[in-house]
């Protein structure tokens, strides 16, 4: 978008919160320039001054000093002054902090622009929320990604286990995926380095992400240092602060602990809880979905990405008391260790057993059937989940059944396909969808 031809009028757009400290600028100058001239007493200019600026400020002049009503509006404007000033400022400075390079009244639309676009919060966790964001980060919407922050194993593990930290995983697959310019800086993000003692297996992104705590004594403040540093197309948090473990109970009765080991379990899962139980969600993701238009749960791994989010109370109220849109992103296959031999509806099952009610009325599925690499994914035990709709209608949900598939190197969402039916069917309310 170009504005060459009177470039200097784009201050004005309606909007940007610049005209009123301006026009407080200008009053406040009046003001002073009032005072120095009422100060001047011995100029006989200034009764003519006075007299012209209204019967008021005459009669005020009749009853005190001149020099104090000087002082009064030298005091008032030069106060109103340095107020406009700081106004100015922060309003100009605070777009250009996302690190962009477009010009200061660009950035200032752009930011009224995104304050009015809908806000939708995707919670989930793994590569399955990242297929989301990337898709969704392309939509004129405000994107904040709620991330389970509970990974045990490799590099996550390994940081929080030895810095203390909670485990920077999957916050840095959304960051990578929010990236407008993910070819590039999401790739060194997601890079790990190889033959490196100390560094071997661990990404990029986890490294920068520990580097940035460090610095900024604060993980929260290290995620949106990155968010800037990347100029991320939406934010990510974790669901809560606490550094807490995930478990599991089989339905042999065992207890299995930690993330990274629940998915290696023969048994079946009965259930899973916190072990400590946090006393509550991160504060800001709670506000988020209380503000959101739309929330998207999955895909992703139901047991260990999807579900432990949903396991803070608090966090769980304020969805169930949401006026938002919400919808389930279903698997398209099965989980070898978290979902073996689930269909459709043992996956909605899922959630009404765990938390006691279903937190989302519409569920998205995929009729397209793999071909390519199917046989690959049934050798490791993975299957088509299939959409048992008979089953699925008993719950009342509206159910959404569109070709989903993206099946190159792996078998998972296409990125492309999903953002456009959760924003098209789903938001525009679309007569395309296949809503039954």
């Amino acid at each position: 978008m170009s504005f060459r031809p009177l470039k200097w009028l784009r201050w004005l757009t309606p909007g940007l919160k610049i005209k009123r400290w301006i026009f407080l600028g200008a009053l406040s100058l009046l003001l002073i320039v009032t005072s120095l001239i009422l100060s001047l007493e011995a100029i006989p200019i200034t009764r003519a001054f006075i007299k012209g600026l209204s019967y008021f400020i005459h009669d005020i002049s009749s009853k005190i000093p001149i020099q104090i009503i000087a002082l009064i509006l030298f005091l008032i404007g030069f106060i109103a002054l340095i107020y406009s000033i700081r106004g100015l400022v922060k309003q100009i400075v605070k777009p250009m902090q996302i690190g962009s390079r477009r010009d200061v009244v660009e950035l200032l639309w752009l930011e009224r622009q995104l304050k009015k676009r809908p806000q939708v919060v995707v919670i989930g966790g793994g590569t399955g929320q990242s297929t989301v964001l990337r898709g969704l980060k392309y939509y004129p919407i405000n994107l904040t990604a709620i991330v389970t922050p509970f990974d045990d194993g490799g590099s996550s593990g390994f940081i929080r286990k030895e810095l203390g930290f909670l485990p920077p995983g999957d916050i840095r697959n959304c960051l990578a995926a929010l990236s407008l310019q993910e070819d590039l800086l999401g790739a060194v993000l997601q890079y790990r380095f190889k033959g490196i003692p100390g560094l071997e297996g661990h990404p990029v992104g986890n490294i920068l992400l520990a580097a940035a705590t460090e610095i900024t004594g604060d993980f929260l403040k290290a995620i949106n240092m990155v968010e800037k540093i990347i100029s991320a197309r939406g934010h990510v948090m974790p669901s809560t602060l606490f550094n807490t473990k995930l478990c599991a109970k089989l339905k042999d009765g065992s207890i299995v602990e930690g993330e990274s080991n629940i998915s290696k379990s023969i048994y079946p899962i009965e259930n899973i809880f916190l072990d400590p139980t946090p006393p509550s969600a991160y504060p800001e993701a709670i506000r988020k979905i209380n503000e959101a238009d739309a929330i998207v749960i999955g895909p992703g791994s139901l047991f260990t990405s999807i579900l432990p989010n949903l396991l803070m109370k608090d966090l769980l109220e304020a969805i169930r008391n949401s006026s938002a849109i919400k919808i389930y992103v279903c698997n398209i296959m099965t989980q070898p260790g978290e979902t073996g031999g689930y269909k459709a509806s043992d996956h909605v099952k899922a959630f009404l057993e765990t938390l006691g009610f279903l937190p989302f009325d519409i569920v998205l599925l995929n009729n397209k059937k793999p071909e390519k690499l199917i046989n690959y994914y049934e050798e490791k035990g993975s299957e088509i989940v299939i959409n048992d709709l008979p089953e699925l209608e008993k719950f009342k949900l509206k159910i959404v059944l569109e070709d989903l598939l993206y099946e190159e190197n792996h078998i998972r969402h296409d990125h492309k396909k999903l953002a456009k039916i959760i924003f098209d069917n789903i938001f525009k309310g679309s007569k395309g969808s296949k809503l039954r």
